[in-house]
């Protein structure tokens, strides 16, 4: 089959590889989709410090978002046979240590990430192997295109479970890439009154509207703490979704979140934070949390997209040929003005 790897930095390629080897309480999934990540961007580009830490080695088959349909499945599996529609987890636990056969499959001992940490094989391939525990049914309603999305969502959702989202009123979502426009239309579906969301480009802010955003604003032109506190009446927002992962945004955070309110950390931010004005973070009592994902949020983010009849559609800015991946990955950079998703038709 033809996959794609980082074989080092600013070194990517489609090769010929073997298909893989089903066990059997594998699925072997034929890929339809694979959306490109900004993770995916920076590990080609070399200067990520999960690959100068030595977390991310080359080459590495990379791709974490993505959608495909059964080709085969193990002797054991029962609940997914051959033309089954499917996403999966971000994350690809061993099945046999203590806590995987408790169902903790986050505490698992020798876990691995699709596509990026302690690399299980990623979806840039016409196959993907993944362990049935890990796999989820998509409904018809939901377009195998649209469901690259999922993923990345499931980040938003994984920020949402840090506070009780029935209590947010007013929410900040700072940075318009996949994770904040997601978290956008999950938090209109879900019921926040009002939205304010912070970017740099007009082009994403725009969409942000179309979605369900309240009050956009542009953080290269308009005093975002001023807005806030304008938008809640000096009280400060409700909770924070920060998926920037610019440093300076967090103090920011804490100076526009209400006393007592959640900020949530979505990003990877790769610097120490200094000058941070911990009195006022305690005198406000602010939870903060990061965030990464976690097992078994696809399967509810299918159910929100299915009970609101919502989509992420809109968010599919560039699409191109399996053939074009390593075009698209060189030049992504390039895209920033107008890029949300940029999406892989594999087959």
């Amino acid at each position: 089959m033809k996959a794609l790897i980082v074989a080092g930095p600013k070194q990517v390629k489609i090769i010929d590889t073997p298909k893989p080897t089903i066990g059997t309480k594998d699925v072997l999934v034929k890929v339809s989709f694979s959306g490109i990540c900004g993770t995916d961007i920076a590990i080609y580009g070399g200067e990520m410090q999960l690959v100068k830490d030595g977390y991310i080695k080359y080459p590495c088959r990379i791709g974490h978002e993505w959608s495909g349909i059964v080709a085969e499945v193990g002797s054991e599996v029962r609940k997914f046979k051959a033309g089954d529609r499917v996403v999966s987890d971000n994350g690809v636990s061993c099945g046999k240590c203590e806590h995987c056969l408790a169902g903790n499959f986050r505490l698992c001992e020798h876990g691995q990430s699709l596509g990026t940490v302690n690399c299980w094989d990623g979806s840039f391939a016409e196959y993907v192997l993944m362990p049935e525990w890990h796999l989820y049914h998509l409904p018809e309603e939901i377009s195998l295109e649209d469901a690259v999305l999922i993923e990345p969502s499931t980040i938003a959702l994984a920020g949402f479970k840090t506070f009780n989202i029935i209590e947010v009123k007013t929410m900040l979502i700072i940075g318009t890439g996949p994770i904040g426009l997601t978290a956008t239309i999950l938090a209109k579906a879900m019921g926040v009154k009002k939205i304010i969301i912070s970017g740099r480009k007009p082009f994403k802010l725009d969409v942000a509207t179309k979605i369900g955003a309240d009050i956009t604003v542009n953080a290269t032109k308009e005093n975002l703490a001023e807005i806030v506190s304008k938008e809640t009446n000096g009280k400060g927002v409700d909770a924070i979704i920060e998926t920037s992962g610019n440093i300076t945004t967090i103090q920011e955070s804490v100076d526009m979140i209400k006393f007592g309110g959640v900020i949530a950390l979505l990003g990877f931010y790769e610097a120490s934070l200094n000058n941070f004005n911990i009195d006022k973070f305690v005198m406000k009592c602010v939870k903060m949390n990061g965030v990464l994902g976690d097992y078994e949020l696809p399967q509810q983010i299918i159910d929100i997209l299915i009970k609101h009849k919502i989509s992420f559609k809109p968010l599919i800015t560039h699409r191109f040929s399996f053939d074009e991946t390593p075009y698209a990955i060189e030049t992504a950079n390039e895209m920033n003005d107008t890029k949300i998703k940029m999406v892989v038709k594999i087959s």
